[in-house]
């Protein structure tokens, strides 16, 4: 269902764009989504490909200028969502080192709460330190970025445009990447791949630790990292430089 709604959204957004544009005889428009506007917009697609390693890229969706300059866009839900994707692999092309930092981190902090093998894991944040937030939510051009902005808004997506103003009002808000990183706690969050994952203190790989262990249904045998920027209260929280 995740896949879907944001399917769903992305879609919504690249045909606003793309019926304003024809609206206005297939010239540019002004995207307008809470307190940013981006002017000169001639039109949108859906970001096509995967990061050099196979994940999912972190571009959404892609804004066209007259001037012909792409501008990249990562489209994200209202509720906790996960801001920069690719998993270990990933988090390593940008900070190298970092998602070990973590997983041993998280690993130490599970012991000490005195979690024994064969129970269940609670999802094990990782606040990110301020210097490695900016690198985290751009990305790079190997994992299907960098990002311009961050659209955060419904699954629905609704637009308004007006002629007189030649402007497009989008049910989201936009905000540049940098001032987004700058401005919002980030937090790795390390979760099951399937329910009946259960804690391996030992189980690890290339010397990192792995912390779940294998899923007697399906196999997966390592949890899964993203980004977001709220923690539920109570949560397991760890530091991670």
């Amino acid at each position: 269902m995740a896949g879907a709604a944001a399917e769903r959204q992305e879609s919504g957004v690249v045909k606003a764009i793309n019926d304003a544009v024809k609206k206005n005889k297939n010239q540019p428009i002004i995207v307008v989504a809470g307190s940013t506007k981006i002017g000169n917009i001639s039109g949108a697609k859906k970001y096509s490909g995967r990061q050099e390693s196979g994940s999912e890229p972190y571009t959404d969706v892609i804004l066209t200028t007259k001037n012909k300059k792409d501008i990249n866009l990562s489209l994200k839900g209202e509720a906790a969502p996960s801001l920069a994707g690719g998993g270990m692999r990933g988090l390593e092309a940008i900070v190298p080192g970092i998602a070990g930092r973590f997983m041993k981190a998280a690993l130490k902090q599970l012991l000490k709460m005195g979690l024994e093998a064969g129970e269940k894991v609670p999802d094990v944040y990782g606040k990110i330190s301020r210097v490695n937030k900016e690198k985290i939510v751009i990305g790079t051009r190997a994992m299907g970025g960098p990002i311009d902005y961050m659209y955060i808004g419904p699954m629905d997506v609704k637009s308004t445009y007006d002629p007189k103003k030649n402007t497009l009002t989008l049910n989201g808000t936009l905000t540049d990447s940098k001032t987004y990183a700058k401005t919002h706690d980030l937090y790795f969050r390390l979760r099951a791949r399937r329910e009946d994952q259960r804690f391996d203190p030992n189980a690890q790989q290339g010397g990192i630790p792995k912390i779940y262990g294998k899923s007697p249904s399906r196999g997966d045998s390592a949890g899964r990292i993203v980004v977001t920027d709220s923690v539920p209260k109570n949560a397991v929280i760890v530091e991670v430089q």
